[in-house]
């Protein structure tokens, strides 16, 4: 059992998305460790699939790593906002349909190792168009891709996010096959 003991936390930067900490931790042989911790507030990721069986993915620059990526529908749960509503509302604003038959698959860390950002993962069948505006620094252009071909665009690394890859072959998993 861990009883490795945090003997201080300092705050680095606090913005709008992130806060960046560092924690002087004493480990249960009594070494002591320093570990960087990126605090992300938690999100959602949704497999939107169409009555036609084709997936609607987002392509959209990612700053981050200076190139315009194919991904999920995914985004922040707001303050107060169950994890079911914030699916419902990001698939309004990046894609712009709602979900009449939204179901959670499961839920997971996306890299435990540096940061405690925790994904809500659901496929939404019964797509209906409604839309709400994109957020400001989104630019999404939103493309149709039969599911069958998710298995070729993984392999190809066509698709490199990482929770887009564990959301789509949850779903393929779970509920397609």
């Amino acid at each position: 059992m861990d009883s490795s003991k945090i003997i201080s936390s300092n705050i680095h930067f606090n913005g709008k998305l992130i806060k960046v900490r560092t924690d002087l931790v004493q480990l249960d042989s009594d070494k002591i460790s320093t570990y960087e911790i990126v605090e992300h507030r938690p999100a959602v990721a949704i497999v939107p699939i169409d009555n036609q069986n084709n997936i609607h993915l987002v392509n959209q620059r990612r700053h981050a790593v200076n190139a315009s990526i194919l991904e999920i529908p995914a985004g922040l749960i707001e303050q107060n906002e169950s994890p079911h509503f914030a699916a419902l509302r990001e698939l309004q604003e990046e894609i712009g349909y709602t979900s009449n038959d939204i179901r959670a698959m499961g839920s997971f860390w996306s890299s435990p190792g540096f940061t405690n950002e925790y994904l809500y993962t659901f496929v939404a069948r019964d797509l209906v168009p409604s839309k709400l505006p994109q957020d400001e620094d989104e630019n999404i252009m939103v493309e149709k891709i039969p599911f069958t071909n998710i298995n070729d665009l993984i392999a190809k690394g066509t698709i490199k996010d990482a929770k887009s890859i564990a959301a789509l072959l949850m779903a393929k998993y779970i509920f397609l096959e």
